[in-house]
């Protein structure tokens, strides 16, 4: 049992005793001097006000420097928090006398002793919340502007409108596990405060580990120490955080997902497998949808001009919103043979038209040219056409595409190329083609993701 160290935790209990005595005799200051009719004679008070807060001080320091032997402290802050609040016991005894007469000066510097205990009880105050809660402790919840203005880039807490949206650009570490452990645990492991030298709101730090080496076991959750802590019994003193709000279901079961999954610093959302249970929670608390989205879901178009629209119609193509919400378009000729003059219609709503069904329509390779052009295709029908591989090659910076029907058309394995640099596709339709089954198959192994349709059975996506 460390006996010193028990009597050390009396600090913040004990250190607010002189707090109170100094900044009570300020205030009998300045009514004393500023309000001299009405509170003339307090002179005594002030005194003996001065002369707890001395008691109280060295009190303070001595109880403070006991704490200090425990360790995990910036030092640097530390040492300042110490010496000030030793200047501020010799400043208040020097207060003291100056007030009751052992020392004569005039009452102008009595007020400037007084007004400078303030000084120094703000400033050591402010240290020492420092070494208990870290730096941004007064204004980690600020307002954005204040935040700014004081120069503090504050993370407490996860915020929802923080955290992107898409899966490949949310962080794991970055947007979820990193600011669960800031909130709720550098109170006592942050830059001014390194309890069990743990460092746990930076990247390094927590790499680094504690005394007892790494808190972090890639692919083993149950086994690292920083995920035991968090899980112990509240009532146990090894428990992590020892005092605030304890981490919360989904923070605990994100975290233990990502050590199981080897703790990366840098992998997104959808780098690894993401369990239901994460999933779900990730939908209910966070407002992460983790289910696959089209890409006319996560971008915005501007909206398509009423004239264009009806050149359009007049071209012979019938136009339709996809849905509501959105300015994306699927249209497809009006009657069975498509024309050039439709063709080249379609480059008038370039960006919105996201499915385009040309099926049947005696296309051409040299049309598939102005389709290649339609940058946010994202289902495209050609089956029942004439076309060949060398039409197909036009549509190859398709890179939003994830459907492509070519059902009895004239393409041939060599358009396999073609097809693996559209990325994003994941269903293709080659049956009553001249592709080979033996194509397909590569086709479905050299780009992942693709379930390759052949007839009545398909070549699953590979994943």
């Amino acid at each position: 049992m460390n006996f010193e160290l028990f009597l050390g935790r009396f600090h913040p209990l004990v250190v607010h005793l002189p707090i109170g005595f100094l900044l009570l005799a300020a205030i009998m200051e300045v009514l004393s001097r500023f309000f001299t009719e009405k509170y003339k004679g307090l002179d005594l008070a002030i005194s003996i006000s001065i002369l707890c807060g001395c008691f109280g001080a060295v009190a303070s320091i001595v109880i403070g420097l006991l704490l200090a032997g425990g360790g995990g402290y910036d030092e640097q802050t530390l040492f300042w928090h110490k010496w000030m609040g030793i200047t501020l016991a010799v400043v208040a005894f020097a207060g003291w006398a100056v007030k009751v007469g052992y020392i004569k000066l005039s009452t102008k510097v009595t007020s400037a002793i007084i007004g400078l205990l303030v000084v120094l009880v703000s400033i050591t105050g402010h240290l020492g919340g420092n070494l208990t809660h870290g730096s941004d402790y007064l204004l980690v919840y600020a307002p954005k502007f204040v935040q700014q203005i004081a120069g503090v880039n504050a993370d407490g807490g996860i915020d929802k409108k923080d955290i992107p949206a898409h899966p490949d650009s949310l962080i794991v570490f970055k947007h979820l596990v990193q600011p669960a452990l800031i909130n709720k645990c550098s109170g006592c492991h942050n830059e001014t405060k390194t309890k069990g030298g743990l460092l746990i709101t930076t990247k390094e730090g927590i790499e680094k580990g504690g005394e007892n080496g790494e808190v972090v076991l890639p692919g083993k959750a149950h086994e690292s120490e920083l995920f035991v802590r968090v899980t112990l019994p509240q009532s146990s003193k090894k428990f992590m955080p020892p005092k605030g709000e304890p981490l919360t279901y989904s923070e605990l079961k994100i975290m233990e997902w990502w050590m199981a999954s080897g703790a990366s610093y840098e992998a997104s959302l959808s780098a690894n497998e993401v369990p239901r249970e994460i999933q779900t929670l990730l939908l209910r608390d966070y407002g992460v949808d983790t289910k696959a989205k089209p890409h006319y879901e996560m971008i915005e178009v501007p909206v398509v001009s009423n004239d264009e629209l009806k050149q359009m119609s007049e071209a012979g193509l019938m136009v339709k919103p996809l849905s509501s919400g959105h300015h994306f378009l699927q249209v497809k000729p009006a009657t069975g043979k498509v024309s050039q003059d439709q063709i080249d219609a379609l480059l008038l709503a370039k960006e919105q038209i996201t499915w385009l069904d040309l099926s049947s329509s005696e296309l051409s390779d040299n049309m598939l040219s102005a389709v290649g052009q339609l940058a946010n295709l994202t289902k495209l029908k050609l089956n029942n056409n004439p076309i060949t591989d060398a039409g197909l090659a036009e549509l190859k910076k398709l890179k939003y595409l994830e459907v492509l029907n070519l059902y009895d058309t004239q393409i041939t394995d060599e358009s396999i190329s073609t097809l693996k640099q559209m990325v994003s596709l994941k269903r293709v339709y080659l049956w009553q083609t001249n592709m080979t089954n033996k194509g397909a198959e590569r086709l479905k192994n050299e780009l992942k993701g693709v379930t390759v349709y052949m007839g009545v059975e398909s070549i699953g996506s590979n994943t």
